[in-house]
């Protein structure tokens, strides 16, 4: 069993995606002629302690004052927000529906890992790297292009400005603090130094004509003039080993060394406005990156941003912050859903909750209430850490080849052809609540909360206008799934909830309505109720024994499992479905009960005979009631022992 877990799972997507045929005869002036009207009632009760944060301001947030950390709250009257339980029901209706997953950001990720040769180093190996400037000029982006950039070594930059960028990048210690990694730190260190310097240039290894890296070499004299600009450090450096004989035993790791751009720039800088997909995706890629926060800053202020870029067809295609920047993946979130996902045609959650699609927007026909808190106690002050991998880690968020949890593959990641995203995302019940774990040196990134307890009571009301039989059926069939997940920390098990419906004033049964909608999806698909969303779906929607824990992982096992090395056997690991982790239970051994023959008896001993049996050896007759009289010929009724020449003693006929 593969060591990859998460506190999370999925359900797959269905390629079918249900469009009812009424979508476009919905209105809410002309009722359908089994259009109906009515009110639902949710008792909603807390299967384990829940949270869902209180309205707040930044600065609330910033400080966690008391509203912060409180339960959503009126004037101390606690409530379940509508939009949460709306949004629950929301999903479980998608899925069951067999809905389309088109509610995502479109998001263009990025891939920067050395150890994916094909779809990472491959593209830097056989593309050249130029660097260039950015500027921006109200909402208009021009990069200039200087050509490749140069190299020059920490210890050139030492000898010339008294630093000690050498010795400060070998310390492994000090680089465990990320702000030690940045380009940023590194600019800050040698403030106040001038980095624009003249320099002549030599090929870094002249006896490899694949190596094109170009040294710049300090020079006051030089023939070229050009600006150091500092990169992010990802890793200590270690220096080379040389033997007695002074040739090379180890080859150094690491960075040593930094950038030089030329100062003259070729040909005509590459121009877009900032609505750009370029920027966009640049923008978005690098939004948690402390080194474009700083960048971005400079940029307002009409400076230039030193940038890495590449180019097709003399067209600049994609750029970052460094010569080995993060790639942004050929597909978009969206371009890995199945085809009926991207249709603009109404599902039938769309049909009851509505649509806010830009070409044909749909006014729901469901409205939820507040849940208020009926009975239930405030819990004790938690302090929780929430963290999560992010959507781009493709060992869990898109579908794999191999079994059991390891590769039997590469990888599929945002670059492949055949990429497919794992599905919905769905925390599992959990049998029993996590302890919050909070990892060494995060205490700054812990959110207090403070929970109502488990057993709380909370009611609520859905109102509904013009729905259909079945639509009324897919609505309570999605409210009658076993737990549902509502609040914060979901991962740790927090936030179960039953949640009960009644339906006063009726036309039908709820069975009736529930029976309409299983009939309509029935025909949509007549293996409906055996389909594997719907199995992973009510798996997670209670306790089960698993077989590896639901937690997150550690950041080196995050690493650990996106290796590969087939020729080492190191095939990568990936998640699995949630079926695939549950425990399935021992099956059970019916023990057929057997008739036999008393064959001897005396010294002690009893023997029989199998009488429907192929088996002709006669065995030991074993745990007979001394109180029962036996004589040979007699018929009894045993079964097997766990020995093959023993009988067990039952009965006798």
């Amino acid at each position: 069993m593969a060591t990859i877990r998460a506190p999370f799972n999925f359900v797959p997507l269905s390629d079918k995606v249900f469009f009812p045929n009424w979508a476009e005869q919905i209105s809410h002036d002309i009722p359908f002629e089994d259009g109906e009207s009515g009110t639902i009632e949710l008792k909603i009760t807390a299967e384990t302690p829940i949270f869902v944060r209180n309205g707040h301001t930044k600065e609330e947030a910033e400080k966690q004052t008391e509203s912060y950390k409180s339960f959503s709250n009126i004037n101390g009257s606690y409530f379940i927000p509508a939009t949460s339980i709306k949004g629950e029901i929301r999903n479980v209706l998608e899925i069951m529906s067999f809905g389309k997953m088109d509610k995502i950001a479109n998001q263009r990720y990025s891939l920067r890992d050395l150890q994916l040769k094909n779809d990472y180093l491959n593209f830097f190996q056989n593309s050249e790297v130029h660097c260039g400037w950015m500027r921006q000029n109200d909402d208009q982006i021009t990069i200039s292009d200087h050509g490749i950039p140069r190299r020059i070594s920490h210890t050139d930059l030492d000898n010339m400005w008294g630093t000690n960028f050498s010795d400060t990048f070998k310390n492994a210690q000090l680089l465990k603090d990320d702000s030690k990694r940045t380009a940023l730190f590194k600019i800050q260190k040698a403030s106040g130094n001038n980095k624009t310097i003249r320099y002549n240039e030599f090929m870094m290894n002249s006896v490899n004509s694949v190596d094109k890296r170009i040294v710049a070499n300090v020079n006051p004299n030089g023939a070229f003039e050009g600006t150091i600009v500092f990169t992010g450090q990802p890793s200590a450096r270690k220096d080379r080993e040389l033997g007695s004989d002074k040739k090379v035993i180890k080859k150094g790791t690491g960075k040593c060394f930094e950038f030089v751009f030329p100062n003259t720039s070729v040909g005509s800088p590459y121009s877009f406005d900032t609505e750009d997909e370029k920027f966009k995706d640049f923008c978005f890629i690098y939004k948690d990156s402390e080194d474009w926060k700083y960048w971005k800053k400079e940029m307002k202020k009409g400076k230039p941003v030193p940038i890495f870029f590449s180019l097709a067809k003399e067209e600049l295609i994609h750029f970052g912050l460094s010569y080995l920047y993060k790639l942004p993946y050929k597909n978009r979130v969206k371009d890995l859903l199945p085809k009926n996902h991207q249709s603009q045609q109404f599902d039938l959650s769309e049909c009851v909750f509505g649509s806010t699609q830009k070409n044909s927007a749909l006014k729901g026909r469901v409205q939820f209430s507040h849940a208020f808190l009926d009975s239930g106690e405030v819990d004790k002050e938690l302090l929780a850490y929430m963290g999560s991998p992010k959507s781009s880690y493709y060992p869990i968020y898109l579908q794999q080849q191999g079994s059991q949890g390891y590769m039997s593959k590469a990888f599929i990641t945002m670059m492949s052809d055949n990429a497919k995203l794992k599905g919905w995302k769905r925390y599992p019940i959990r049998e029993d609540l996590m302890k919050f774990i909070i990892p060494e040196g995060q205490n700054d990134q812990t959110n207090p909360l403070i929970p109502i307890s488990k057993g709380s009571i909370f009611y609520c009301k859905i109102r509904f206008h013009n729905l259909r039989k079945a639509e009324i059926g897919a609505l309570l069939e999605s409210i009658a799934l076993n737990n549902h997940s509502i609040g914060y920390a979901k991962p740790y098990g927090y936030g179960a909830v039953k949640i009960q419906s009644s339906f006063p004033n009726s036309r039908y049964s709820l069975q009736e309505y529930k029976s309409a909608y299983l009939e309509m999806m029935k025909g949509f698909d007549s293996e409906y109720s055996k389909s594997t969303g719907l199995k992973e779906l009510n798996l997670m929607s209670k306790p089960q024994k698993v077989k590896t824990s639901l937690e997150y992982m550690s950041l080196s096992d995050f690493v650990k499992c996106k290796r590969q090395n087939f020729n080492t056997s190191i095939h990568g690991e990936y998640l699995e479905y949630y079926s695939s982790n549950v425990k399935q239970d021992e099956p059970i051994v019916v023990i057929k009960e057997l008739s036999a023959k008393v064959t001897s008896i005396g010294g002690g001993l009893i023997t029989a005979l199998l009488t429907e049996s192929k088996d002709y050896a006669t065995k030991t007759l074993k745990e007979v009631d001394k109180k029962i009289r036996l004589k040979v010929g007699d018929i009894v009724i045993v079964k097997p022992s766990i020995r093959r020449n023993e009988l067990i003693f039952i009965k006798k006929v």
